[in-house]
C-alpha cells in the first residue's frame, strides 16, 4: 500500500480540525476500533468507508458537518451555476413531453440547489421526491427549498428515506455514484483485498483477503482490459448491480440521468493509473489519504461506466446515451439559458456568468472529468444531447 500517503505527510498539508470535530472524529474513531477488535483486528476498506462516511451520527454524510459550497470541503456544480441545473430542468421537460409521468425522484440531494434550480425551471408543474439518508442534510435541504421556493411549488417536494414502492417519471442522481462505498484491490504477484487495521497509534493497511468477490471482479476485468503490474492499486465498486437491482423492483415507466466523474473502463484501469481513483476533501484541500480525520473528510471514488452499463443492462434497462457534461450541457440548451440570464445583466454578472459556463463545460474544467448517462425502461424516449456531437 506504499501508494497511498502517509499519516503525517497528509496531515502537514490540510488544516487543523477545530476541538469540536476532534471530539466528534474521537468517537467515530472508538467506533471503529471496536469494530476492527470485533472483526479480528481487520476490516474491509469497503467497511471503513461505509462507516466514515454514513454511520449513523457519526459518519460524514451523517453528522451536522458544512459539506457544500465555500464553506464546506467541495463544490458541486448546482453551487457554480444555476444555469448548470435550469439546463437540467430543459432536459427534464424534453423527457415529460415524451409521456413520462410528472414525477422526479432526486438521490443525495446535497444543497437542495439541484432541486430549486430544476423546479424554477420547469415548464410546468411536477411532484418532487428525495431521498436522503442524512438527517441533518434533509432539515438543511427542507430549510434551504422552503426559503426559496414559493408556497405552492415548496408543497410538491417530499422527503424519503428509502424508495418508493412504486416510481414512475424522472430519477436524477448528481454525484451519487462516486460516493458509493468500494472495496480496495492490489496486486502483488496475485491480486488480494486490503483493509483497514489499528495499531495503538492509528489506523493502517492490512492484508484483509486473498479470495473474495473483489478480487475476481478485478482478475475479470484485467483479463479483458490487459495485465497490470505488481503495486497496482485500485478500486472495485460491487454496488451498482444491487443498486439498480432495487430501482427496477420499484420502477414502472422510468428516465434515469445519472452525472459523475469517472471513466469508460480502459482508461479507468489504464497501466498508469497505478493508485487508483480514490480521493479526499477536506475544506477545499484534495488528497489521497482516507485514513486521516474518520468523519470529518468526504472519500469517493471515480466511477466505472463501464461497469454500471453492464449492471444497468443486466437489470433490465436500456441505454438511452453516453456523454461528457460539457458535451450535454451545450447540445441540451445551456447557452440559450444563459442568454435568458444575459438580458438582464451587468458586465460583472456577464463575467460571472461566463465563468461558469466555462468551469461547467471546458474539458480542463469539469467539462470531460464529469459524463452524463441515461438509461430508461417501459418508455420510448429520446434525449439528443446524450447522443449529439458524438
Amino acid at each position: 500500500m506504499s501508494s497511498y500517503h502517509s499519516e503525517t505527510q497528509t496531515l502537514a498539508q490540510l488544516p487543523p480540525p477545530t476541538a469540536d470535530e476532534v471530539t466528534h472524529s474521537k468517537r467515530l474513531v472508538d467506533f471503529l476500533i471496536a469494530e476492527i477488535e470485533q472483526q479480528g483486528g481487520v476490516i474491509s476498506f469497503r467497511d471503513y468507508m461505509q462507516s466514515v462516511l454514513y454511520q449513523p451520527g457519526l459518519g460524514y454524510y451523517s453528522a451536522g458537518l458544512s459539506k457544500f459550497g465555500a464553506a464546506g470541503d467541495f463544490v458541486t456544480a448546482p453551487e457554480i451555476s444555476n444555469l448548470f441545473g435550469s439546463t437540467l430542468g430543459r432536459q427534464c421537460d424534453l423527457i415529460f413531453e415524451q409521456g413520462a409521468a410528472r414525477n422526479i425522484l432526486e438521490f443525495g440531494a446535497g444543497s437542495g440547489r439541484l432541486c430549486e434550480q430544476i423546479l424554477t425551471s420547469l415548464g410546468q408543474a411536477c411532484t418532487y421526491s428525495i431521498i436522503e439518508l442524512s438527517a441533518d442534510l434533509r432539515l438543511r435541504q427542507q430549510d434551504y427549498l422552503q426559503s426559496c421556493l414559493v408556497a405552492e411549488v415548496f408543497a410538491r417536494v417530499s422527503w424519503l428515506e428509502k424508495l418508493p414502492k412504486e416510481f414512475s417519471g424522472i430519477i436524477l442522481a448528481n454525484e451519487v455514484l462516486d460516493a458509493m462505498p468500494v472495496h480496495l484491490v492490489s496486486k502483488d504477484q496475485q491480486w488480494f483485498e486490503p483493509g483497514v487495521g489499528f495499531d495503538g497509534k492509528g489506523f493502517n493497511w492490512c492484508r484483509f483477503a486473498d479470495d473474495s468477490e473483489a478480487v475476481t471482479a478485478i482478475g475479470q476485468i484485467e483479463s479483458t482490459q490487459g495485465l497490470l503490474a505488481d503495486g497496482y492499486t485500485t478500486e472495485v465498486n460491487l454496488n451498482y448491480r444491487p443498486w439498480l437491482k432495487a430501482l427496477r423492483e420499484c420502477c414502472d415507466q422510468v428516465v434515469m440521468l445519472i452525472i459523475d466523474y469517472g471513466y469508460q473502463q480502459a482508461q479507468y484501469y489504464h497501466p498508469e493509473r497505478n493508485s487508483g481513483t480514490l480521493i479526499c476533501h477536506y475544506r477545499h484541500r484534495s488528497h489521497a489519504d482516507a485514513l486521516v480525520y474518520p468523519g470529518l473528510q468526504d472519500i469517493t471514488a471515480s466511477v466505472d461506466f463501464d461497469a454500471f452499463a453492464d449492471a444497468a443492462i443486466d437489470c433490465d434497462f436500456n441505454l438511452c446515451g453516453y456523454s461528457t457534461q460539457g458535451q450535454f450541457l451545450l447540445s441540451g440548451g445551456l447557452l440559450e439559458e444563459a442568454e435568458t440570464v444575459l438580458a438582464d445583466s451587468d458586465s460583472k454578472r456577464r463575467l460571472g456568468l461566463a465563468q461558469q459556463i466555462k468551469t461547467l463545460t471546458l474539458p480542463t474544467e469539469m467539462g470531460e472529468r464529469f459524463k452524463v448517462i441515461g438509461l430508461y425502461r417501459n418508455l420510448d424516449i429520446d434525449i439528443p444531447a446524450l447522443t449529439q456531437g458524438r
